[in-house]
């Protein structure tokens, strides 16, 4: 037994001396160390050989929003986040993001930012942190018809008091007639509140949710669905040879030291192998409020044998907007899938959902219907705020290559089908059936 525990601790200790060994060889080098600031602002990135430390920069006020162990090896295979300087820049890749985000050096972070103290935290001061991250960020102003200058009256007094209900309150008058989903704040105890307004044919007693209108669509099918591993897909294949495919969120479940866009591409591969008998596919996105974007291009790129540009995006950089990045939908094989393709959307598709209507609508065999997406297409960018909140607005512009811009007014469908109200409070899917018609007409 002595000698079982004497080989237990060498073990450990010769563990121990590895990770140590590989800490020395993946913590940040010399010419990574040290503070950084988001080239757009917004953010600060600190670096040291033992942590890294993200802080969100509001204008305002400036805080700690996540610190980590800086072995960045450890951090690419947990995270698949990737830091490389290129030409005196950082350049930091994510995974779920398209887009490197590009940081400055800076000699040091501005002295304010620090660890949020929400029991020190104002109305005041959380208004303010709102309205300058939104006046200094968000890209949509003119857009939604809002004129941001004047909001700014509606912020308090600094003594003010307010509870978190009526801050809550606050905020949402101040962002009122943003309908974009993706300005949003709160946090996860309390949940989180937006501006953004639901379909104009969903009723306010509650009677239709998204997870209704979900049960609907899968009862609708007719036939039982089987669920993808690891992801929010599942599929069935009806007696006339349609492919149903019902993807409930761009999210996957990815394994360790793996990437969110191979692993989506591999799980719906095997699921296109399993409907290999279809021969056509309805694929329903109407209820998916988004995810990750390199999920919906691991999806996508199951439609095309070379690599395709589908969009470009800018960010918001003071008045102006970052040189266009150019999104490139790459192939996931040699052989696209090519029957033709349903695709079903509706005013709760959003986000990354929308990336993935952006990108197959480029594609021939591919048709949408249905009724515009939600037109929030821009990633999110976050903030802490002083009370502990977050905060989220859009500040990218998302163009096809033909130059359309969709935020606020949604992807269009090919083929425009309404949502009658009354018909879904009776358990019935015209939109799915009219889906259902368009794929068999494409095979006749």
């Amino acid at each position: 037994m002595i000698r079982l525990f004497r080989n237990l601790g060498i073990a450990l200790l010769g563990l121990i001396g590895l990770f140590a060994i590989s800490w020395l060889i993946y913590m940040p080098n010399g010419e990574q160390r040290g503070a950084w600031k988001l080239s757009t602002g917004g953010n600060y990135l600190v670096l040291t050989p033992l942590t890294a430390t993200l802080y969100t920069d509001s204008g305002h006020s400036c805080f700690a929003e996540l610190t980590f162990p800086a072995h960045l090896k450890l951090v690419e295979m947990l995270e698949g986040a990737t830091a490389e300087v290129v030409a005196g820049q950082l350049h930091l890749d994510v995974d779920g993001s398209l887009d490197t985000r590009i940081f400055e050096k800076v000699d040091v972070i501005p002295a304010n930012c620090t660890a949020v103290d929400p029991a020190g935290a104002t109305p005041k001061d959380v208004a303010d942190a709102v309205w300058t991250a939104m006046n200094d960020h968000y890209a949509f102003f003119d857009l939604h018809g809002v004129d941001w200058a004047e909001r700014k009256a509606l912020i308090p007094t600094a003594d003010a008091q307010l509870s978190d209900d009526e801050v809550n309150t606050l905020l949402l008058t101040m962002t009122a007639g943003l309908d974009d989903g993706h300005v949003h704040f709160g946090s996860p105890e309390r949940g989180y509140d937006s501006p953004s307004l639901p379909p104009d044919w969903i009723p306010t007693d509650g009677s239709l949710t998204r997870q209704s209108l979900t049960e609907i669509a899968i009862a609708g099918v007719g036939v039982a669905l089987t669920d993808v591993a690891g992801t929010d897909v599942s599929y069935g294949l009806r007696d006339d040879g349609i492919g149903y495919i019902l993807i409930k969120s761009m999210n996957v479940d990815v394994p360790f030291g793996g990437r969110s866009q191979e692993t989506a591409a591999a799980a719906f591969g095997t699921m296109l192998s399993a409907l290999d008998a279809a021969k056509a596919l309805v694929i329903d996105i109407r209820y998916n409020p988004g995810g990750s974007d390199s999920v919906s291009f691991g999806f996508a790129g199951h439609f095309i044998t070379s690599a395709k540009p589908v969009f470009t995006k800018t960010t918001k950089d003071g008045d102006s907007q970052t040189e266009p990045f150019t999104a490139v939908l790459a192939p996931f094989d040699n052989t696209a899938e090519t029957r033709p393709t349903v695709i079903m959307t509706s005013r709760f598709t959003g986000s990354a959902a929308e990336i993935f209507t952006l990108a197959m609508r480029t594609i021939d065999t591919v048709t949408v219907l249905g009724e515009p997406t939600s037109g929030g297409l821009s990633d999110v960018m976050g903030f802490v705020l002083p009370n502990g909140w977050g905060l989220g607005l859009s500040n990218q512009t998302y163009l096809t290559m033909e130059g359309e811009v969709f935020e606020g007014i949604g992807v269009p469908p090919d083929q425009p089908v309404a949502y009658p109200t009354e018909a879904f409070q009776n358990g019935e899917d015209p939109v799915l059936a009219a889906a259902i018609e368009t794929a068999l007409s494409l095979v006749e």
